[in-house]
């Protein structure tokens, strides 16, 4: 031991009392000592981490065994059937205009010197540009020839609109560019179905070239409004902090009175979320007409029920105390909740999950690029940026059904206080509803399950967009049998009962439209029905409470009216029942009463109907009122009989009818198609469109007229048919609909239903029917499924919205 060793080793003892010990041999065996005392420490130190690893491995070990007792037991659902993507090389008849495709039409335009095209980021609106490319679709003859007889596929062309600001009269041009993907022609065009030769340069859709000027001009109006607007609401609109004190303006339509006028108003909303129920009470109208922008200026201003024509007259009454002033105390964020989607209120109801699909099997539909086929279903689907969600070549068993379904406009009426409310009437075509469509969450919009198709457009912008996830296709469950019965024996027991659950695939795309959400489904039965379903969503338009409004609505909250409005939705469909060549027949009920022939002096009184065949056009007369009989609208081939007899036909079952309130108005006569909840036309490939998207801005004198359709009365008998439906409701806002409408009770439904087209319900051949007997015990009943089980050992991968992103993007094509 060290000499420093033993001087610690006594000035430790002396301390604590010891008696020094200067012996060698006692501190040597002290020190061994010790060595026995923590070699016995080490190892009871080992022993103690040796029981704890093993724990550890125990435990760890159970997790792994129940873990895959877990997994052994519910595995994740197997996909099933593939989602192959579209082959860009090349392109189906139906498929949209590729990245590639698009790219390519806009740069041959810009290389054609005459038609003097800026590229759009660095166009004003004197210029030429580009708004829109869009898929132009082939005669329907060449594609029923490629598809039904081998022909060739039709060259694929883009329908192209230009706005040509540098023409004086500045006008829209349309053309079209071909063939791609190397285009040798660009024509301009005019659509026979066209009122005019030319579209007047007033009636083009907003773009946002327009609209940058527009709210730039607008932000200069706030600055002349700053003190009215502080001292009225304690906000602003170029002045202020972005989610507490700030103002935004929205514009409503049309843009004037009469046809020429581009006057927008604007009106005032505080910038919370769901600020539609936030008006102010100031509404602000721009004169927007002269190609000089520097020409624009303010034509009326609205302001607490008060209507000045210049912000100089608004300010010098307001200063002097001439006007009743409006007054909003500054408040936060949780004063404004009403309108927010912010949990609150008094529910019962815990955290936990809802039901949710599972495909046990995996999907039992096929998605390849856009072509779709489930079951006996087979369609292709396509998006188009005016109108959005396209179905064509519906085939049902290999035989089509119909040649296409698709939306043609949707249309708000509105009528309340004020200027702007008073005339307001949407025509979402002219919003180019198809790229509104955004991306849909899973999980909330569509199933988890469901198959995401993503989307492009190329309007009001430089180079294509990307709409992620706008298109889902999933198999539903309908919670409800398709079809079932129970045979009671009258003893207490039962015959028989049979049932087939109600599976269907829709295919779904939501279009946001300024405060309101459209949910379009395309739901395909196993009955060979079609359902087309509108589901109305989103937030009410509103305007500021004044005491005289209370005709127009319901005060849903201290200063704010939900406005009456009128929903109405158009559709085309054009049925081919067993080939193009079809007639149209009512089948009128009435009620009729005659002497019985089966007992003396006694009348009899019942239900009977009458086919009447509808010879023209016109004949299609559609009574909406009370008074109008229950009948039957069946397209059917004279030439096509099922076994016993009967024409094989399709029914359109309307059971959303409703009339048009504004006819006579004449903000309407761009939606005359809404006096017909039916019309039925001979098809012709120019009439592509009961609407365009030039409605919304010239809607007193517009572009295309449906009733130029129905003008020269042909012949409807043996002939391609077209029908077109006509969907809507009345919506008087409440309460309720705070914060945003919900979907109970706000659908609009339309039925292809099949009449006498098979000879049973094809439903009858489902594998996923269910057939019961009785037999005696102990036997049990006889229960068949068909070869399909009722057990389910997988759980479905939930995906859930934390993936959302929301956004479009920019894309380009692979080879840039």
């Amino acid at each position: 031991m060290s000499i420093i060793s033993q001087d610690i080793k006594v000035e430790h003892d002396v301390k604590y009392g010891a008696t020094p010990n200067n012996n060698e041999d006692d501190l040597e065996e002290e020190e061994a000592e010790v060595e026995v005392v923590n070699g016995d420490r080490k190892i009871l130190i080992f022993k103690a981490l040796a029981v704890v690893s093993t724990c550890i491995a125990v435990i760890l070990l159970a997790t792994v065994i129940v873990l895959g007792i877990f997994y052994q037991r519910a595995p994740i659902c197997d996909h099933g059937f593939p989602r192959i993507p579209n082959n860009l090389d090349k392109p189906e008849i139906f498929d949209e205009l590729t990245v590639s495709e698009l790219e390519t039409v806009r740069d041959y335009l810009i290389s054609r010197k005459e038609l003097n095209l800026m590229p759009f980021d660095a166009a004003t609106i004197n210029s030429s540009y580009i708004f829109m490319i869009d898929l132009l679709l082939p005669l329907k003859a060449a594609v029923l020839k490629n598809l039904d007889r081998g022909g060739r596929q039709p060259l694929r062309t883009a329908k192209v609109v230009i706005f040509r600001g540098d023409l004086r009269p500045p006008r829209v041009e349309e053309y079209h560019v071909g063939p791609i993907p190397r285009p040798t022609y660009a024509r301009h065009v005019t659509n026979p179905s066209y009122t005019r030769s030319r579209v007047p340069f007033t009636a083009r859709p907003v773009s946002e070239i327009e609209y940058k000027a527009l709210y730039e001009h607008l932000e200069q109006v706030g600055e002349q409004l700053y003190f009215l607007l502080r001292d009225s609401y304690n906000m602003a609109y170029h002045n202020c902090t972005k989610g507490a004190d700030c103002i935004i303006f929205k514009d409503t339509a049309p843009r004037g009175l009469k046809s020429g006028d581009r006057k927008t108003w604007f009106w005032a909303f505080r910038d919370i979320e769901g600020s539609a129920l936030h008006p102010l009470g100031l509404e602000i109208q721009i004169n927007h007409e002269s190609m000089d922008i520097a020409q624009w200026h303010v034509a009326r201003i609205l302001y607490n029920g008060f209507l000045f024509y210049s912000v100089e007259e608004l300010m010098d009454k307001y200063l002097d105390n001439q006007i009743k002033k409006i007054t909003i105390n500054p408040v936060g964020f949780k004063e404004h909740l009403y309108s927010s989607y912010v949990k609150r209120g008094k529910t019962n109801a815990v955290p936990s999950q809802g039901p949710k699909l599972v495909e046990p099997n995996g999907r039992r539909y096929m998605v390849v690029g856009n072509h779709v086929k489930y079951i006996d279903w087979d369609f292709h689907v396509h998006m188009r940026s005016s109108t959005g969600l396209q179905i064509f070549d519906v085939r049902f068993q290999e035989e089509r059904i119909v040649y296409e379904i698709s939306l043609q406009d949707a249309v708000v009426m509105y009528s309340g206080f004020g200027p702007s409310q008073s005339s307001t009437v949407h025509y979402d075509t002219s919003m180019l509803m198809g790229r509104l469509a955004f991306e849909m969450v899973p999980g909330v919009d569509c199933p988890d399950t469901a198959v995401f198709l993503d989307t492009h457009h190329f309007v009001d912008t430089s180079i294509p967009r990307k709409f992620k996830n706008a298109i889902c296709i999933f198999e539903n469950n309908g919670g409800i049998p398709m079809r079932r019965h129970y045979e009671s024996d009258k003893r207490g027991g039962f015959k028989s009962y049979g049932g087939l659950v109600d599976n269907h695939l829709v295919v779904r795309t939501i279009v946001s439209i300024w405060s309101y959400d459209f949910i379009f489904d395309y739901i395909f039965h196993q009955n060979g029905a079609i359902e087309v379903k509108v589901s109305q969503t989103g937030y009410i338009q509103t305007t500021y409470a004044l005491p005289y409004e209370s005709t127009f609505g319901y005060r849903i909250h201290e200063f704010v009216i939900g406005t009456l409005h009128q929903h109405l939705f158009h559709f085309k469909v054009d049925l081919d029942i067993n080939g193009p060549r079809n007639r149209y027949a009512t089948l009128e009920t009435s009620v009729i009463t005659k002497s019985s022939q089966w007992y003396r002096d006694r009348n009899h009184t019942y239900i009977g109907f009458q086919k009447v065949d509808r010879k023209r056009e016109n004949d299609v007369i559609y009574e909406t009122g009370g008074e109008s009989k229950q009948r039957f609208d069946i397209i059917y081939n004279r030439y096509a009989t099922s076994k016993f007899g009967s024409n094989r036909a399709y029914r359109i079952f309307n059971m959303a009818i409703s009339d048009l309130f504004l006819e006579d108005a004449d903000v309407a006569n761009a939606a005359r198609w809404a006096k017909y909840p039916l019309a039925v036309t001979q098809f012709k490939d120019t009439e592509e469109m009961s609407t365009s998207i030039y409605a919304q801005n010239d809607p007193w004198q517009p572009v295309v007229d449906f009733d130029r359709f129905l003008l020269n009365n042909e012949s409807i008998v043996d002939e391609d048919l077209v029908a077109w439906v006509t969907m809507g409701r009345v919506h008087i806002p409440h309460t309720e609909d705070v914060p945003s409408n919900s979907i109970t009770g706000n659908q609009y439904t339309f039925f292809l239903l099949p009449f006498n087209y098979f000879t049973e319900c094809p439903s009858i051949g489902s594998p996923n029917a269910v057939r019961i007997q009785p037999a005696l015990p102990p036997d049990g009943n006889k229960v068949d499924t068909f070869g399909t089980s009722f057990e389910s050992t997988c759980v479905q991968k939930s995906v859930g919205p934390f993936e959302y992103n929301g956004r479009w993007d920019h894309v380009v094509s692979d080879e840039d």
